[in-house]
């Protein structure tokens, strides 16, 4: 079991993430891990995320309306990118943690520069049979390794063109299975330490508090500040992280 401080980090870096995801939808798995890495190793964080990320997840998933289209849409996405984290996971248990910390602090900070250029990101079209399960399993095999499950499906839901809220439903879904599927992986290969999974259901609280003050604050908070604000402290911790990394290798 962590020691005290590190428990209270980690409930700070819940709430913090929480609050983001409140706000903005998605982000919680990459502002809890980019903050976790300042106290634990990354092994350690991505099992600390997994109830959290699954819990504040499963209600943004189910309600919405827009199930059936999603599943329709995106089955390829989604199908390739279970199978992804769980070979993903399979190399990632055995693979430095220094190696893994420095491919996350360089996905952290290359999804920021490239939000915080916002550019226009063209619908893939006649491509999307193709490019849907390409994407899942660039996507799960980035889960698999480093725990973050935004890149690039994310962007890719987004090209798609659904409206607001098919869109946050779409990342609820696929945020639910991808948690469900790294846990599975990880169980697998008896890489789910039992201290640490108490460690994750009381990190729940942190986040659901977060969460609730972030979806209070949405309607008060201009959209382009927070997210210069969130993706200038992302870019920060990719950095941080990338650099550390570096150095322990």
């Amino acid at each position: 079991m962590p020691p005290t401080e590190i428990l209270f980090f980690i409930a700070f870096a819940m709430f913090a993430a929480g609050l983001v995801k409140g706000l903005t939808g998605l982000g919680l798995p990459a502002m809890s891990l980019g903050l976790m890495l300042l106290a634990v190793e990354l092994k350690q964080a991505i099992v600390i995320l997994l109830i959290p990320l699954f819990v504040t997840n499963i209600w943004q998933g189910v309600i919405g309306g827009h199930m059936r289209e999603i599943l329709a849409r995106l089955w390829p996405m989604f199908a390739t990118g279970l199978l992804a984290i769980w070979f993903a996971v399979g190399v990632m248990v055995r693979t430095d943690a220094a190696i893994l910390t420095v491919i996350l602090g360089t996905i952290l900070f290359s999804y920021s520069v490239y939000s915080l250029a916002t550019p226009q990101i063209r619908p893939p079209g006649r491509w999307e049979g193709l490019l849907s399960p390409l994407t899942g399993a660039i996507t799960g095999t980035i889960g698999g390794f480093t725990g973050s499950l935004a890149v690039p499906a994310v962007l890719y839901m987004q090209a798609l063109g659904m409206n607001r809220d098919a869109l946050i439903q779409a990342m609820g879904v696929w945020f639910s299975m991808a948690s469900v599927a790294l846990t599975v992986a990880l169980g697998g290969r008896g890489a789910l330490p039992p201290d640490l999974l108490i460690v994750s259901a009381g990190a729940v609280v942190p986040a659901l508090v977060g969460m609730d003050l972030g979806s209070r604050l949405r309607r008060r908070l201009p959209e382009h500040l927070f997210r210069r604000v969130f993706f200038g402290v992302l870019l920060l911790l990719g950095v941080y992280i990338g650099l550390r990394g570096y150095l322990q290798m």
